[in-house]
């Protein structure tokens, strides 16, 4: 598309099992498959070889949406990190483009880093998370 609309920030929505984040400020998700380069005889590799596939992310939500989630992981767990492996969904959506949908299968919260300092405007929460299954790039699975 040209001089058209692209995808921004405002045209994401991410989905938790308890609802829609609506206190959210960044979200970043990232996978890779080892993948190494096997050698013979001479200087060029003669082939690759493949190793585990991995996946991680992290949430950042202001303290008011992470209080949200607390209330899910009370009602739903003794603790934050006990919750069973949820999904996380990320669609992007603008009238200009069709809408794409990442689906983040099996997460589970694996660190918390909460902070404040003076004169701060607000207080946000870093939520760190592993999944546990290849992520679906717009329904293409990647691994």
């Amino acid at each position: 598309m040209i001089n058209g609309k692209n995808y921004s920030w405002e045209d994401i929505t991410i989905q938790l099992p308890y609802g829609t984040l609506i206190d959210i400020e960044d979200i970043e998700y990232s996978d890779e498959k080892e993948t190494e380069a096997n050698y013979g005889k001479g200087s060029n590799p003669t082939g690759y070889g493949e190793g585990n596939y991995s996946a991680n992310g992290k949430l950042t939500l202001k303290r008011e949406e992470f209080q949200r989630l607390l209330d899910y992981v009370k009602k739903n767990s003794k603790t934050l990190y006990g919750l069973d492996p949820f999904p996380i969904i990320v669609s992007y959506a603008n009238d200009d483009q069709p809408t794409v949908t990442d689906k983040l299968p099996l997460c589970k919260f694996t660190s918390t880093k909460n902070g404040s300092s003076q004169n701060d405007k607000k207080v946000n929460v870093e939520l760190e998370f592993i999944i546990l299954k290849p992520i679906e790039w717009d329904g293409t699975p990647a691994n």
